[in-house]
């Protein structure tokens, strides 16, 4: 078990943190999209909101590998390395992710899934490039 450390939490949490998900498909291509539902419900779990992924969810449910990386403008950044845990479809971090989501994209806006990563590994990518936290 990984625990993320707290300013890596705090980061994740900002609002004003940049957040990208990068994830495999089973013949190892890459792929990344921006999230920006990325958050840490705890400090051994991220979680996403799925609205439009496409090549994102099937590489999380094929492979199980994803990484998260938040950056934030003042030179703060870090990378999250994790196993996909699966989707939630109801649930008290459902409906806090439909509601954000709702309320940055609108009402008509509905959150498909809530995806789960535990948190495997935690790099400094920024002042302390590529020092492993945890």
């Amino acid at each position: 078990m990984v625990v993320i450390p707290a300013a890596v939490v705090d980061a994740i949490n900002d609002p004003s943190s940049l957040k990208a998900l990068g994830t495999l498909d089973k013949k190892g291509i890459m792929n990344v999209v921006v999230v920006g539902t990325l958050c840490a419900p705890n400090e051994e779990t991220i979680a996403f909101a799925d609205i439009m992924f496409g090549k994102t969810k099937q590489n999380l449910e094929s492979t199980k590998r994803a990484t998260a990386l938040i950056f934030r403008p003042a030179m703060e950044g870090y990378q999250v390395k994790g196993s996909f845990k699966g989707w939630e479809t109801s649930g008290p971090l459902f409906d806090e992710l439909n509601a954000k989501v709702k309320a940055m994209l609108g009402a008509n806006t509905q959150v498909k899934g809530v995806g789960t990563m535990k948190a495997m590994e935690v790099y400094s990518i920024a002042p302390a490039i590529g020092k492993k936290m945890v």
